[in-house]
């Protein structure tokens, strides 16, 4: 007589087979006929093969990782070039003996290295004068009519300016202006000017840029400027 058994294979749970095999990724590594016997179902129709499956997604893997990679790459040769044109912007300020040189310095370097189509300087004293067509200075109570989010941010503006603070930093030359960078000068603490370079490319400064290299700069303003401006102290 036939034995039969009322006991039921008691069925997998699809998790404790995906951890079995994560916990055990050698177990296919001595049956080559069972990983080659499975298949998946394909997007387009058709099944694909386990290992063919495998290697597809390997491919996109190291697609992706060479992207980031060549992102890396790129972005590493782009802080390269930046680093050599604030050093040489820099060195060329402190070569200055006179304040014709050291403004014209400032200007050379935003128009041909850093390929800016507007720029200007905002030192505040007192007493307002036009220094160059792209250095002025000004009471620091009349640019806080028309600047004052952009003096009491702590780090960098970038991007694009409401059409008062655009007119005002860039006046004449502020129509050309589709993106910006605009960050305070400090010393102690205070606002001692702000500094502002506009490009015609509305990409060319982007709000969630890197701010490294123009704090850098700003930061070498803030000893050099008071040697070519005559900044009064606050009383």
């Amino acid at each position: 007589m036939a034995i039969t058994s009322n006991k039921k294979a008691a069925a997998l749970d699809p998790s404790q087979v995906a951890d079995f095999l994560s916990n055990n990724p050698e177990f296919f590594e001595d049956r080559d006929a069972l990983l080659l016997s499975m298949s998946l179902p394909h997007q387009q129709g058709g099944a694909v093969s386990l290992v063919e499956k495998q290697v597809a997604l390997l491919r996109e893997r190291n697609l992706e990782t060479k992207k980031r990679l060549d992102e890396f790459v790129r972005a590493a040769k782009d802080n390269d070039a930046i680093f050599v044109r604030c050093q040489r912007l820099i060195l060329s300020l402190l070569d200055a003996k006179t304040a014709d040189e050291f403004f014209k310095a400032l200007e050379n370097s935003f128009q041909n290295d850093f390929k800016c189509s507007a720029y200007s300087l905002i030192a505040f004293d007192n007493k307002a004068k036009q220094l160059n067509h792209f250095t002025s200075v000004l009471p620091e109570s009349s640019a806080r009519e028309y600047v004052s989010a952009l003096m009491k941010s702590s780090k960098p503006t970038l991007g694009p300016l409401r059409p008062t603070e655009q007119d005002f930093l860039f006046r004449h030359q502020s129509e050309k202006v589709k993106s910006a960078a605009v960050i305070s000068i400090l010393r102690d603490r205070e606002p001692i000017a702000l500094l502002a370079i506009g490009s015609q490319d509305p990409g060319y400064f982007q709000h969630n840029m890197g701010t490294l290299f123009i704090g850098f700069i700003a930061d070498c303003l803030s000893k050099l400027l008071p040697e070519y401006v005559d900044l009064k102290p606050k009383v």
